[in-house]
This record gives structure tokens, sequence and C-alpha cells, in this order.
């Protein structure tokens, strides 16, 4: 029974040098560029911040419910700059973002897109003061947050935006940079209200 060599790489080229070990078999080639399989181009593109909902279902996995938000987020004159905020508010498994990352096309209407920290807060759980110092927004607006949360957690933008009733703007600049979890149930009425 063969027993694979035990000498070092350096021993191994000496004696195959010699004639007193065959020579290693070739390493398989891989095929050139011109060999490959070509690229497919997408044959259909979607312009994410003017979607409609119809385009957006054509993407595979997209669900009614990121139709829903998405839609809403475009009607309250929300955009998006870049894939990876989409996929970060959709919380899109890494498989589906890829299948989706050729469609996408980021048109920005209107003035250039906010910058963004990396360090995401969570509106639902975070500290007044905390959230103070990241949003820098007014205090009536920080109390409306706080007040609202109290009543019920925030599920997503759409929901922020429409409860708060902000502006396009202040939205775009909290994509990428917010997160809704620690998400506790509000109180319950008693039945019959």
């Amino acid at each position: 029974m063969a027993r694979g060599h035990w000498l070092d790489p350096l021993a191994r080229k000496v004696l195959q040098a010699i004639g007193d070990l065959p020579a290693d078999a070739p390493a398989p080639t891989l095929p050139s560029a011109s060999m490959a399989a070509p690229i497919q181009e997408p044959d259909w593109f979607l312009d994410v911040n003017r979607a409609t909902a119809e385009q957006w279902q054509r993407l595979p996995g997209c669900t009614a419910t990121m139709v829903d938000l998405l839609i809403r987020l475009q009607q309250g004159g929300v955009q998006f700059s870049q894939a990876d905020d989409l996929f970060q508010l959709l919380e899109l498994p890494p498989v589906l973002a890829e299948r989706w990352r050729p469609h996408l096309i980021f048109h920005w209407y209107g003035d250039a897109p906010p910058l963004t920290p990396t360090a995401p807060i969570d509106l639902n759980a975070d500290a007044a003061p905390t959230l103070q110092e990241a949003l820098a927004w007014p205090p009536q607006r920080l109390e409306r947050l706080i007040e609202e949360r109290r009543r019920r957690p925030f599920a997503h933008l759409a929901d922020l935006q429409e409860r708060l009733c902000l502006p396009p703007q202040t939205v775009e600049a909290l994509i990428g940079r917010v997160r809704f979890g620690a998400t506790r149930p509000g109180p319950s009425l008693p039945p019959g209200r």
C-alpha cells in the first residue's frame, strides 16, 4: 500500500530534480476569460426612488409587507442613496440582496444625500440623552418620539415618519443610522374600549 511522501516541499523538489521521486501532477488550469461563461446583464432595472408597487414585486422574495413599507416611505418623500441602506432597512438576507443588486438603480432627486455614521441607534430603547446627542433634534420632536414609543414601539421608518409627521429629509438622514429593536408591548386597553 503506497503512502504519501512525508518530506517537506524543498526536499521533495530536490528528490524530484534528481529523479528519485516522480514529478507532481500538473495543477488544473482555470478557464481563461475568453472561455468563461459571459456574465448575463439583467434585462430590466428598477429606479429605487421612483419604483411602483408592481416593479418592486418583480424582485425575487419581495413581500407585500416590504412593498408597502417602500411605497409608504416613497410617498413620504424618502429616498435611498445606496443598496446597502435598502437591504439593511428590509433586513434582506445576503443571498437575496445579491439577487436584487443588479436590478437596482439609485437616482437621487433633489439635494445631495446625507452622510450617515456607522453605529445605529435604537429608537425604541436608547435613553433620551443618547437620542438627543445622536439625532440633534429639537426638544419638542424628541419629547414626541419618547411619548409615542411609550404608547407603542415604532415598527419601522414609515411608522416613525407617520406618527411623528417627520419631513422626508429627516427620515432620509435616519436611513442606516437607526434600528427598531427592543420592542416591548405597550399598555393594553381594558376590554370594550
